[in-house]
């Protein structure tokens, strides 16, 4: 028996974010999370929302069921003697990018423990965001309660390791690739004359409206596209721009950079 569900060895950014989706969503209750992290300042925060708190690492991976590593990929060299011989927890869910399952099994030392590697993004602080999971080395009840917890944080996505730097480069990457879409789009409206907040809310709700349609749609993307052109109309002028502008090669391209990127942090 666990004192506390869930641990977190990292009270930064996507630790936080995480922490806070589970408790709203009611997967897991305030006073069953248990925080580690150096920077007092945020360990208050979360004792305002009645969570554990604490310095040690001993302390998560001995008293928790489930435990978070949320640290910095460069941060975690130096914390690997702090995990010593006694890790008592069923599983250890790592989000260090550029991280292999075998390198955290190798620290953690194993001790019959689950190692699980995933990679969020941003938009999972509101229940949006897409989570990339290995989750081979847990199977029965605690991979069901793994995949619960993940669920959480928007949709789920279980894929190999190999296929990690790749994926990443679009779930992870992806939200700064479409604001810069988005920039582009927001500038010409206020080129065109319109205010600040008419020129975002006009982008943002229009691609906010357009993944909707496309979530509730089994139709492809050709489709969802040809059913918003009309021949001869406006919206066919400004597609056939953009088919000529070789957009595809652009996208390609930009996947391909950050997936490389992936591959070289991966040899750090």
């Amino acid at each position: 028996m666990f004192k506390f569900d869930v641990g977190f060895i990292g009270g930064g950014n996507m630790g936080s974010a995480i922490a806070e989706v589970l408790i709203n969503s009611k997967a897991v209750e305030a006073q069953k999370v248990l925080v580690c992290d150096q920077d007092q300042s945020k360990l208050n925060l979360f004792s305002q929302k009645n969570c554990g708190t604490t310095n040690e690492i001993d302390d998560v991976v001995q008293n928790c069921r489930v435990a978070f590593v949320a640290v910095k990929p460069q941060s975690f060299d130096s914390l690997k003697e702090k995990f010593g011989k006694n890790v008592k927890c069923e599983a250890i869910i790592s989000i260090m990018a550029g991280k292999k399952l075998g390198y955290v099994k190798e620290v953690v030392n194993n001790n019959g423990c689950a190692i699980i590697r995933i990679m969020p993004n941003l938009a999972c602080r509101y229940g949006e965001g897409v989570t990339l999971a290995q989750l081979t080395d847990v199977s029965g009840e605690l991979k069901e309660y793994v995949k619960d917890l993940l669920q959480k944080l928007g949709v789920l996505i279980e894929i190999e390791e190999k296929d990690f730097n790749f994926c990443s480069s679009v779930s992870g990457c992806g939200p700064a690739f479409f604001f810069e879409y988005f920039r582009y789009f927001y500038k010409q409206c206020i080129e065109y004359g319109l205010s600040e907040q008419d020129a975002r809310n006009m982008v943002l709700q229009t691609a906010c409206g357009s993944a909707k349609l496309a979530m509730n749609s089994t139709e492809s993307f050709e489709k969802l596209i040809s059913n918003v052109c009309s021949k001869g109309g406006s919206t066919i002028e400004g597609v056939k721009v953009i088919e000529t502008s070789d957009m595809e090669q652009i996208v390609k391209n930009t996947l391909w950079a950050s997936k490389k990127r992936n591959d070289e942090l991966e040899q750090v």
